[in-house]
């Protein structure tokens, strides 16, 4: 996942934040935990980086293991939104 990956894929997360927050509470803990923690969504201005480049390049880029969770935990938010899943929308 590159930095404009990681942009698409956040802008789609704060849509279904925004819209439909009931359906983070249908995947788990672990995985509403990681990817709150990984795309800042509904993060307090006070704890928002003031980079988000350099947030991901510090803390998501050349990390593939955590690349894939947050790739299967978005998968898993677009199945329990019945939106299919998340690869039949990649590239």
């Amino acid at each position: 996942m590159n930095y404009d990956r990681y942009l698409e894929l956040q802008t789609r997360l704060e849509w279904f934040y925004d819209f439909h927050p009931e359906f983070f509470n249908d995947i788990s803990p672990e995985q509403k935990k990681l990817l709150h923690d990984t795309f800042l969504y509904n993060m307090p201005d006070e704890h928002y980086p003031e980079s988000l480049r350099n947030f991901y390049d510090k803390n998501i880029d050349n990390q593939p293991a955590l690349q894939n969770d947050i790739l299967l935990a978005i998968d898993a938010l677009y199945k329990a939104a019945g939106a299919g899943n998340l690869f039949d929308y990649d590239e």
